[in-house]
């Protein structure tokens, strides 16, 4: 989720400006344990971690006995509420940071700039470098580091029904990956092959979503959404027109998908738990509760194939992190709550969670562990090497929701009454617009 521009309005009032400055002290390295009992107030938006971050509170407090971590989830509209509560000096002392919105919220000043703690401390150093690069290096811009990586939501990966493989006398796309065979087209025959024109059964769900949609496939062909540096919509480009040809061409000719007012009767996680849909895109945060839900199928999992410009695949990363606040009076101890999140006991807890942990170590001992299932959890590693950055926006005060503005006409384009080319060039141009606006 992206700022809105509600939020940014609010970002950019004076108050807001004049609430870094109240209150504030300085980024001091702490103590190993903090040596009077503190009790500061965390924020979170998502209720499907909620247990997740109840035991990282309780394991935190095991350790720091004198703080006491007082978390909150706020799933509905987060992000305006927080930066209301960062204009009315009501800030919450550490809040869960998405990737999206870092970039933004980093170059408005609206979070705490930790890089004088990390220098200080040798262990956190340490921590950090075990990371994967890609959300080390994405929460460490400008040479400063604005917040303690937390975990990796990555998409780019598909869930299939080995049964109705097996049926069709398919090899499984885990079998093709290895050998280098599963492709755009060999996705493309798989779904055919796996469609029965009865309507029964649809071989691929064609989501138009960016994230677990269209992203990990204009991604692994070379394209993009929005440039690198998060200052131009450059979502026109032939790598992504491709990406979209591959989808249209399932869904408007070749009928492998369940249409618009198929998915209203019965969504596609459902129709994939009942065996009505063979293939599924997903997110890494969704493993845990298909494996909860898919009792009545026996599914596994494959990184989304390979591009033919490119030879690869692709894959988004939500990259949250744990920032502190700027104006908070109890920096020492956030700082405590964040060195443990970044730490291998508490990436642990994370890993355990079956959250994607920022921390390859935890992964490695823990999050590919074939005992959580599917059995091909591990080739997660290979969906994690190509991962990028989830499309963001940074342009000064001028940041807004690109995707309500996209959605519409990728709609279109992949209902086919839109042309991809025409369609992906309306999309460039509006955002430019809303971006120059």
């Amino acid at each position: 989720m992206t700022v809105t521009r509600r939020a940014l309005l609010l970002a950019s009032l004076p108050a807001a400006t004049a609430v870094v400055a109240c209150g504030q002290q300085s980024a001091t390295p702490a103590d190993t344990k903090s040596a009077v009992p503190v009790t500061f107030q965390y924020w979170d938006w998502a209720p499907v971690w909620q247990d997740l971050v109840k035991n990282l509170a309780e394991s935190f407090r095991a350790r720091q006995s004198n703080v006491t971590v007082n978390w909150e989830i706020n799933a509905t509209d987060y992000w305006t509420k927080l930066q209301v509560a960062i204009a009315g000096d009501t800030a919450p002392d550490s809040w869960r940071m998405n990737g999206p919105n870092l970039p933004q919220w980093a170059s408005q000043a609206l979070l705490q700039d930790i890089s004088t703690y990390v220098a200080k401390d040798k262990d956190v150093a340490a921590n950090l470098k075990a990371m994967s690069p890609v959300i080390t290096d994405y929460t460490k811009r400008d040479g400063k580091q604005w917040s303690m990586p937390f975990g990796q939501a990555i998409s780019g990966i598909l869930a299939y029904n080995e049964d109705h493989l097996r049926a069709e006398g398919l090899a499984m796309p885990s079998e093709l990956w290895t050998q280098g065979k599963w492709t755009w087209a060999a996705l493309q025959e798989y779904a055919v092959k796996l469609t029965r024109r009865d309507g029964s059964r649809h071989g691929f769900f064609v989501n138009k979503a960016f994230e677990t949609g269209y992203c990990p496939f204009v991604y692994g062909n070379g394209g993009l959404v929005i440039d690198k540096e998060g200052k131009k919509p450059v979502i026109a480009a032939a790598e992504s027109r491709e990406a979209f040809d591959l989808l249209v061409e399932m869904y408007t000719r070749q009928l492998v998908s369940p249409n618009k007012q198929e998915i209203a009767q019965e969504n596609a996680v459902n129709r994939f738990l009942n065996g009505r849909l063979a293939m599924l895109s997903q997110g890494s945060w969704e493993i845990k509760d298909l494996n909860l839900k898919a009792t009545a199928i026996k599914w596994n999992l494959v990184p989304v194939p390979v591009a033919p410009r490119t030879k690869r695949n692709g894959s988004t990363n939500q990259m949250a992190s744990i920032a502190m606040s700027k104006s908070g009076k109890n920096k020492d101890a956030v700082w405590l709550w964040q060195k443990y999140i970044g730490s291998k006991e508490g990436q642990d807890v994370i890993a355990r969670g079956e959250y994607f942990p920022a921390r390859v170590d935890s992964a490695e001992t823990i999050y590919y562990d074939t005992k959580l299932g599917p059995s091909n959890r591990p080739l997660m590693r290979d969906v994690l090497k190509v991962t990028q950055p989830m499309p963001f926006v940074n342009v000064g005060g001028k940041t807004v929701d690109w995707n309500p503005v996209a959605s519409p006409l990728i709609d279109q384009i992949v209902e086919g009454t839109l042309s991809v080319k025409d369609g992906l060039q309306q999309v460039q141009d509006q955002l430019t617009a809303l971006l120059a606006g």
